[in-house]
């Protein structure tokens, strides 16, 4: 009991501040999926969550602004002051809670825009009454637990002795020795699971923990490379376009004090041709981040393969003769009719005809088709095209997000997300898209969704 009593109070605070930096978060959580959160990262608070946060902590909570300056304070109490950690925890978009602060103590929690960039912060200050809060509720478990293991551990006394004293005492150590290993980071070890004892699940229980958290870790760090990579990757892309409107806008200006109308004209719509590539870009890019939830991306619905792809033939045609590319279509009768989100596919298709066309040269020949797979249940989108092929070493990248190889098939002024926007359609339908390709051979894409057996085959 004691030496219990002591390993509790040297990890209550570590588990207080652990539990507030939990509820902050959730409490941002909530807020960066009711609020409206604007494209300047203007946080607007609607008057039911005003009230709801005046509620979350008996503490005022305040709405910091992307600067740190107080914007609103929700529950009791003027606007606190916002402590130099508090920012510093800001900058970096973290959860951070400071016990022991001057000032009675803070917690901060960052609000994200849909595009990943903070977009303000909730900030509690002070923590005493929460703080108060929290370890009256710790107390009453600790007593509690304390209480149901003093009587645990005198009925176990009383019928099993000294007899099985080691024998309980060695796992006990293994599993605290773990506990405190996986509270300093260490997630991969695990502990043995032998027996189906209350031991053995505790060990079970404990590894499983140990896994969640490992994944949980391991996710949040992909995540954040993603985010560092995207936005990495965002500012490169619209430096160049809009640097270059910048310079077109001012040679506008220029010619319009010369009196060169002709000039101003083709200047504008060079600019527009810029702001219009940047647009799309920009609008790849929010495409991307919707597919990743694919439950919230699709919109599904009965979709007519066939009819799919004469559609999507007939919306690319002129541009394929205008390259003097040979264009050809093949949806034979008898194509299933499939649950999917028709608008979504036809852009896939479209990204990977857009690609064919770039990469064949006049005189040849790209072929969308459809087929079906009845063995595997699927059934297969392809484009074919007879350009010059991707080189083996360059394959193995084409769906990378802004992959740009050396190679005469990557190089050009795609933005390097067509074919990922393409696969991640694909993924979201449960289906695949793969690739064929060989050095002078010509590229074959096939994009692969389930059929619905509960449709029957239509046009």
């Amino acid at each position: 009991m004691v030496l219990s009593g002591v390993f509790a109070q040297g990890r209550s605070a570590e588990l207080l501040a652990g539990t507030l930096r939990l509820r902050l978060d959730a409490v941002a959580e909530e807020v960066e999926a009711r609020a409206e959160i604007g494209p300047f990262g203007t946080v607007e608070i609607g008057d039911r969550l005003r009230s709801d946060l005046g509620t979350r902590f008996p503490d005022p909570l305040a709405l910091l602004d992307e600067a740190g300056a107080p914007v609103e304070t929700f529950g009791e109490g003027a606007a606190p002051d916002v402590p130099a950690g508090a920012l510093d925890a800001l900058d970096a978009g973290r959860v951070a809670v400071e016990l022991d602060a001057p000032g009675g103590g803070w917690g901060l929690a960052p609000i994200l825009a849909p595009d990943g960039l903070p977009a303000g912060a909730l900030l509690v200050r002070p923590l005493a009454e929460t703080v108060a809060e929290e370890r009256a509720g710790t107390l009453r478990a600790f007593w509690q637990a304390t209480a149901v293991t003093v009587l645990v551990a005198v009925a176990l006394a009383l019928l099993l002795g000294a007899l099985f004293a080691s024998r309980l005492l060695r796992p006990v150590r293994d599993v605290t020795r773990r506990v405190e290993r996986l509270g300093e980071g260490d997630y991969a070890d695990r502990l043995p699971e032998a027996g189906d004892d209350e031991l053995g699940r505790l060990a079970r229980a404990v590894n499983e923990m140990a896994a969640r958290v490992e994944a949980s870790i391991q996710s949040l760090r992909d995540t954040d490379r993603l985010r560092r990579e995207l936005v990495a990757n965002v500012g490169h892309d619209l430096r160049t376009p809009l640097a270059a409107l910048r310079v077109t806008l001012d040679e506008a200006e220029r010619f319009a004090g010369e009196g060169r109308a002709d000039d101003v004209t083709d200047a504008v719509g060079a600019a527009r041709r810029q702001a219009e590539g940047a647009a799309a870009l920009v609008a790849a890019l929010f495409e991307l981040s919707v597919l990743d939830r694919p439950d919230q991306a699709l919109r599904l619905g009965p979709v007519p393969v066939g009819e799919l792809v004469r559609d999507v033939g007939r919306q690319h045609a002129r541009a394929f003769d205008a390259e003097g590319v040979a264009f050809e279509v093949g949806a034979p009768a008898g194509l299933p009719i499939v649950e999917a989100d028709g608008a979504r596919l036809v852009r896939a298709l479209s990204n990977l005809l857009d690609n064919a066309r770039r990469h064949t040269p006049a005189g040849g020949t790209v072929r969308l088709g459809a087929s079906v797979e009845t063995d595997a249940g699927l059934v297969v989108l392809s484009v074919a095209d007879t350009g010059e092929g991707i080189t083996p070493d360059v394959l193995e990248h084409v769906f990378e997000r802004y992959y740009r190889g050396e190679g005469p098939r990557t190089r050009g002024t795609g933005t390097g997300l067509g074919l990922a926007i393409a696969r991640a359609v694909a993924e979201a339908h449960g289906g695949t898209l793969s690739v064929e390709s060989a050095l002078g051979d010509g590229t074959t894409f096939r994009l692969a969704l389930p059929l619905s057996p509960a449709r029957s085959p239509g046009v």
